[in-house]
């Protein structure tokens, strides 16, 4: 007779040897150099938190003369036509100090955004709009709309100013006007050359 199988029998359990995993390729000299090309974007921060500094100081400035503008309000509401005139060119000079601001905002903002790294917004549609569609060329054609701003300014203070303005003084602005003018078209031009379908 045939000996009875036991009903319980133990396979021992055979472990498969475990692949060994691939290690990394060691870094060549061309490696460790390029990581380092790539890691000097970072020479940016401080560059940006200098003009962040700098924009601190002149938000100070802008204060000040708010501070000196309301000192003076009586003056300038109750006063007579040369009060109203001095209102007006101070009003143009903090109207030039807040678009040299924005200037300032839009190349700290859009330089780290192309250069170093996207922004991380932790709430959905923080961002300014213009800041997730800004590429080198679109950030050049703002930088030069700022320009003309600021340069149209300047001119605006020449006409308002209570003192003659010396006529070499005049065209000087008015061609760093226009030059400002010219290559901003330009710069735009060239973005829609390139961005046809946009």
């Amino acid at each position: 007779m045939d000996r009875p199988e036991t009903e319980h029998t133990q396979n021992p359990q055979v472990e498969t040897p475990r692949a060994e995993e691939p290690r990394p390729p060691r870094k060549s000299f061309s490696d460790y150099a390029d990581d380092l090309l790539f890691a000097t974007r970072w020479v940016l921060y401080p560059i940006n938190f200098g003009l962040i500094v700098a924009l601190t100081i002149y938000l100070v400035k802008f204060l000040y003369q708010v501070g000196e503008l309301l000192f003076n309000a009586k003056e300038h509401i109750f006063g007579h036509s040369a009060g109203h005139s001095q209102l007006m060119i101070e009003m143009v000079s903090l109207l030039d100090q807040a678009m040299i601001a924005s200037l300032m905002i839009l190349t700290i903002m859009g330089g780290h955004q192309i250069y170093v790294s996207r922004f991380r917004s932790r709430r959905a549609g923080q961002t300014p709009q213009w800041l997730d569609h800004i590429d080198t060329i679109m950030l050049k054609v703002k930088l030069g709309l700022a320009f003309v701003g600021v340069s149209s300014v300047v001119l605006l203070q020449d006409c308002l100013s209570a003192t003659a303005v010396p006529h070499e003084l005049w065209i000087q602005h008015l061609v760093i006007h226009a030059t400002f003018l010219g290559t901003t078209l330009v710069i735009a031009l060239v973005w829609r050359l390139m961005h046809p379908k946009q």
